[in-house]
């Protein structure tokens, strides 16, 4: 087979050459008022290999700048998933230059070695992440970092969740729905249900502001969680929807959200009246721990203390300091109820009310009700 191929190859380099032959002409060059005599073939080869290593000579040394960034950029990666922050920010230094998606990279290494000035200072491309992290130390420049990115690009999704967060941690919910009407729009599939669930949170709390009953409404038929739930629950009552509110009841159980909107809705002492027949029904469902704060809540003691045995530290603690008459321990039970804190979000700063949005982490959801 090797043989064959050889064969082959000479026979097309002889067919080259007889063609060569019986083609060759010759044509005049001048060059610096010297004039040769080339043949046709020759002067179109050197033409051909001329137009060749030019552009191969060009691109060898972008391939190099480009092998060079690459480098750069694989090992400052490197160094930053090892943890030195200050090798990475040097290496990735150069790149940055070249490329916009870096730049928003480089700054969160510069802002995490407390460089922030550093950071503030780089280009109009990492104004809504720099946004995002001036959340933490000043509100005030972070919205002006927000909207000046939004100026620039309407439909950039991080500043427009950015800008999301800053008003409901301010709870101006009316502001934080209109920009989370925008981020629903834009946003990608992968979170679509996400951003329907924090749409839900927000008009829940917009209804508690006195937003309207619609508000509650469209909450519940967008995404239901157990905040909209115990929301929906208190817009019943208020209507003495006896009938709706025992369905709602019986659909917590359901989905197991029954402990979750109990502590929600300790705080409405008017709403724990109206759904204590409903509470004792289900008595076999909820820990002792729910039951006796329902009870404390209510004033009902007794009740609490027949529980004294299934009840965990804190609450008990919190029980027998509300079973007592002396002052010291009145004092006690309200620092108590202060340091319970049932809720906690998954970065660990905890509540003692639910939250739509965490003020440490900024994530939505992920306040949660302490298990155990």
């Amino acid at each position: 087979m090797s043989l064959l191929k050889v064969l082959v190859a000479l026979s097309l380099l002889v067919l080259f050459l007889l063609f060569i032959a019986q083609n060759a002409s010759y044509v005049d060059v001048s060059f610096f008022y010297t004039t040769y005599r080339l043949p046709l073939f020759v002067l179109l080869l050197l033409t051909f290999a001329f137009g060749f290593l030019f552009p191969s000579f060009y691109f060898l040394l972008r391939e190099a700048s480009l092998k060079r960034r690459l480098n750069n950029i694989e090992e400052g990666f490197k160094e930053w998933s090892r943890g030195y922050l200050n090798r990475a920010e040097k290496l990735l230094l150069y790149p940055s230059r070249h490329y916009v998606g870096l730049r928003s990279f480089l700054a969160q290494i510069l802002w995490k070695q407390g460089k922030k000035e550093e950071a503030l200072s780089m280009d109009s491309y990492t104004l809504a992440l720099l946004g995002e992290m001036l959340l933490k130390d000043g509100r005030e420049e972070a919205e002006e970092k927000l909207k000046e990115t939004l100026a620039k690009d309407e439909e950039n999704l991080r500043a427009l969740k950015g800008l999301r967060n800053l008003y409901a941690l301010r709870k101006d919910w009316e502001l934080a729905l209109e920009y989370q009407d925008r981020i629903l729009q834009l946003c990608e599939k992968w979170e679509k249900e996400k951003q329907k669930r924090i749409k839900a949170e927000i008009m829940a709390e917009v209804y508690l502001k006195g937003g309207g009953e619609k508000f509650i409404d469209k909450a519940m038929d967008l995404q239901t969680t157990p905040f909209v739930y115990s929301v929906y629950l208190k817009h019943l009552l208020s209507q003495n929807r006896t009938k709706d509110v025992r369905k709602v009841w019986e659909k917590l159980f359901s989905l197991g959200y029954q402990e979750e909107v109990l502590w929600m809705l300790l705080e409405d002492q008017e709403v724990l009246t109206k759904l204590l027949d409903l509470i004792e029904a289900k008595t076999d469902f909820l820990s002792a721990d729910t039951l006796a704060m329902i009870y404390i809540k209510l004033n009902l003691f007794s009740k609490a203390k027949e529980l004294e045995d299934k009840l965990s530290n804190n609450i008990k603690a919190l029980l027998y300091s509300t079973l007592s008459h002396r002052e010291q321990d009145r004092y006690c039970m309200e620092s108590i109820g202060e340091l319970l804190k049932p809720f906690v979000c998954s970065c660990g700063k905890a509540y003692n009310r639910y939250l739509p949005v965490c003020a440490g982490c900024f994530e939505w959801g992920d306040v949660k009700l302490r298990r155990g």
